[in-house]
Formats: C-alpha cells, sequence, structure tokens
C-alpha cells in the first residue's frame, strides 16, 4: 500500500499514522465490501414485497385477507431490519473466530460498532426499493433505482477522495457519512439521519401502496 500511487493510496482511504487491522477492515472490508454489496440483499426484499407480488399474481391472494396494507410494509421492513441484522451478526462472528488465528490485536466492540453503522445505511437503500416497489410495477425497476444511487454514491466518493474538484461533493456520499467507526469514529449524528430516512421511505410507501390499484 505505501508503494502504490499517490491516487490510489487516497482513493483507499488515505494511510495517515500505521497500518492498523481497523484500518486494514475498513479498507477491505468495512467500506468497500460489506456496504456495496449487502444492500443488494434489502433491494431485493423491498422490490419483491410489492410488485414483485404483483408481477407473481399473489399480492391480490394476501389482501384478501384482513390484512390492512400498512402492515404489508411495516411487515417488509422488519423483515429487512432482521435479516440484515442477522447477516451482520454473522459477518461478526466469522470474523472475530478469524482474529486469534490471524495474530492480530482487534477487539470485539470496535468491529462490532464498524458492523453496526452499516445496518441503517443498508436499511435505507432497502427501504428505498420498497418505495419503488409501492409506486412501479416493476421489481427489476424498483431494484435498478436506488442500486443507481448506490453505485454513484459510490464513485462519487471514490473520485473525491482524488479529484479537488469533486471533493466539496462527497458529503452527499453515504459512504462518507459513515465515518470510520473501526477506528473509534462512530459518527452518531449520520445513524440517526439515515434512520430517520429509513423512517420517512417506509411512510412514503405506506401512503403509495394504501393509494395503489393492484393489477391481477
Amino acid at each position: 500500500m505505501r508503494e502504490a500511487p499517490e491516487q490510489i493510496q487516497q482513493f483507499m482511504g488515505g494511510l495517515q499514522g500505521p497500518i492498523t487491522i481497523e484500518k486494514w477492515l475498513e479498507m477491505e472490508f468495512v467500506n468497500v465490501l460489506i456496504p456495496v454489496a449487502l444492500p443488494f440483499f434489502a433491494m431485493i426484499i423491498g422490490a419483491r414485497a410489492i410488485a414483485g407480488s404483483e408481477e407473481r399474481k399473489t399480492l391480490d391472494l394476501l389482501l384478501s385477507n384482513p390484512v390492512p396494507r400498512w402492515q404489508i410494509v411495516a411487515g417488509s421492513v422488519a423483515t429487512m431490519a432482521v435479516s440484515l441484522a442477522g447477516v451482520l451478526v454473522i459477518a461478526w462472528v466469522l470474523t472475530y473466530v478469524a482474529v486469534p488465528l490471524a495474530g492480530v490485536d482487534l477487539g470485539p466492540g470496535r468491529l462490532a460498532a464498524g458492523l453496526a453503522a452499516l445496518w441503517p445505511m443498508c436499511l435505507l437503500f432497502g427501504t428505498l426499493a420498497l418505495l419503488a416497489s409501492a409506486l412501479l410495477r416493476r421489481p427489476a425497476l424498483a431494484i435498478v433505482i436506488p442500486a443507481v444511487v448506490l453505485i454513484a454514491m459510490y464513485v462519487l466518493d471514490g473520485l473525491a477522495q482524488v479529484s479537488k474538484t469533486v471533493e466539496p461533493l462527497r458529503v452527499l456520499s453515504l459512504f462518507y457519512q459513515l465515518g470510520r467507526p473501526l477506528e473509534g469514529d462512530f459518527l452518531w449524528t449520520a445513524v440517526l439521519l439515515m434512520l430517520a430516512g429509513v423512517g420517512a421511505l417506509t411512510g412514503a410507501a405506506m401512503e403509495a401502496f394504501a393509494r395503489r390499484d393492484i393489477y391481477t
């Protein structure tokens, strides 16, 4: 890493100070792998909840039961939240099991904080897909919209680290807002704002689904 070109170093988050296990995990795992891959898991759940069920001709059967529409949306969000938490817990367990084998010093609290910071971000993209699913009738399109936003934020964050022109726009990326929780920089404000965004998107999805006609 130290022999890499300066722009590559900046793209990977910079090399201020020694390369600790926390810094390496943030560069390779917390800031790249999980926040790019895991949101798609939540997006699929959100997209299949309404538009996917309608496409499979099962939504009208579900609504024939005495179940309010808002409960379907709330249940989908709860499913996303629990599923994401389960995946992150598994990632914590497997990573921490490997810590003694690697012979490194990594506290379980720091690792838990780093993974916990990803939960509201992944859930935010899942609820965005759920809102798109409530507005649109194609589950594929309900995944594409939040996926484009996710990839755009990732590219923006990477470009901002190597370009002074793009750097002021970095605040628009959730990858930047995550901070460095593994190194003790846990941004509570960003987490709370993302959770507020989850609530707002969930409410919007409930309102959109309440007014939607179902095609059979």
